[in-house]
């Protein structure tokens, strides 16, 4: 089913790693593949990680398609602070920047990739079987009692597979001190719709189903107010970003002890076919702000 895509806000460089920039205005969003692993781990430790401490990171690794990651930069659309960072797809990167399309029906970003097939916390977490991963994971010692981070989802699955019973999956595995939950290592997903212990996917986040691409939106909400269409050719990114609808800028956030030592997999995959979907994410942060645990997740004190 489609892509999702991983998306840092913050970016120290203009280029990243040799890759070749595409010849474009100031303005116009691209993404840069990565052309090997290695450019994966560089890019994560770069971008994602920019600001950290060296010393508070540990262990980063990449499983999958090295092309299925990229830097993007124009990103100003996408919600967040800075317009760069890295993508992460079930599909591949270079088919991101590409503009939506409206007939006939077509799956625009369905390149597959060589990707991780059956990781068991994805599979876990969907209820069906995982094709077509991208896995990044590192551990981190935190300096501050909350780490954070934004993120944007995006689907080519939106408005057509909504409310079926299986779609492609994302999550950001969270595990040490203090943290329980229901995956490898008693790690605990932190990609969550606001307010709510509920996964983020195009189940949780949409204008229901339904709808064709150039010629009508569908008719609903689920958590809508969290939602960008882009299926229509009156949307402002459908020359420019190919998938049929995203998030608004989200925050992954978890309460945690400082100067212990975490571990953290983020990961994508198709859900029960090959085709793709999805995500972004945002600036790594570490904050000191006091946080109360409810119905399994962490809030803000008010």
């Amino acid at each position: 089913m489609k892509k999702l895509y991983f998306i840092s806000a913050l970016l120290m460089y203009a280029l990243f790693l040799g890759v070749p920039q595409k010849a474009t205005a100031q303005f116009d969003f691209i993404v840069e593949v990565c052309a090997d692993s290695q450019a994966v781990v560089d890019l994560v430790d770069t971008v994602f990680l920019a600001g950290v401490n060296p010393q508070s990171v540990a262990n980063i690794t990449f499983y999958g398609d090295p092309s299925s990651v990229g830097y993007f930069k124009g990103g100003y659309f996408l919600g967040f602070k800075r317009p760069q960072g890295i993508v992460m797809t079930n599909g591949k990167a270079d088919d991101v920047d590409k503009s939506n399309e409206c007939s006939p029906p077509v799956v625009n970003a369905n390149t597959n990739n060589n990707g991780v097939d059956g990781d068991p916390d994805l599979e876990q977490l969907a209820g069906v079987n995982s094709y077509d991963g991208c896995i990044i994971e590192f551990d981190f010692k935190p300096t501050a009692d909350t780490v954070r981070f934004n993120y944007v989802f995006a689907s080519e699955e939106y408005h057509d597979y909504v409310n079926v019973s299986y779609n492609d999956m994302f999550g950001f595995f969270l595990s040490g001190p203090g943290i329980t939950g229901p995956f490898s290592n008693d790690a605990d997903n932190i990609a969550l719709v606001p307010g709510t212990n509920i996964g983020v996917s195009i189940n949780t986040i949409n204008f229901g189903s339904g709808g064709v691409t150039c010629t009508g939106k569908p008719n609903g909400c689920k958590n809508c107010e969290w939602f960008k269409d882009n299926s229509q050719t009156t949307d402002p990114a459908f020359s420019k970003f190919v998938y049929d609808g995203l998030t608004k800028s989200l925050i992954a956030k978890a309460g945690m002890e400082q100067c212990e030592w975490y571990h953290i997999k983020l990961a994508i995959s198709d859900g029960g076919d090959h085709l793709r979907f999805g995500c972004a994410a945002g600036r790594w942060q570490f904050q000191c702000r006091k946080y109360y645990r409810k119905h399994g997740i962490l809030t803000p004190d008010r």
